[in-house]
């Protein structure tokens, strides 16, 4: 079952790895091997990346303990950040995070 919660700063670490696996995993089949460097590089600021995370404050999909998923929905109606586990990928962790978003 997919439980959907609220961002905590401990979750950061978690969300870079599925960030950056999801992008090098996937998203690479859409993009040059430069554009995913540069969306997903190997040094990171970690710092930024939490900043990024507080001020999105998104919400995080779980399967029995491990993040599977995370997404955001802004004021303005813009979702800036939506990825799932290349792992969970087409196993309904978007569609909830969708229907709750």
């Amino acid at each position: 079952m997919i439980k959907i919660r609220k961002y905590e700063d401990s979750d950061a670490s978690e969300l870079w790895k599925l960030f950056y696996h999801t992008v090098r995993n996937v998203n690479r089949r859409d993009y040059s091997q430069e554009q995913v460097e540069a969306w997903a590089p190997d040094n990171f600021d970690r710092k930024i990346w939490k900043n990024k995370l507080n001020a999105i404050s998104p919400f995080i999909a779980e399967i029995e303990g491990v993040i599977v998923g995370y997404a955001d929905l802004q004021e303005s109606g813009l979702i800036d950040h939506f990825f799932c586990h290349h792992d969970y990928q087409g196993k309904g962790v978007a569609r909830c995070l969708m229907e709750h978003v």
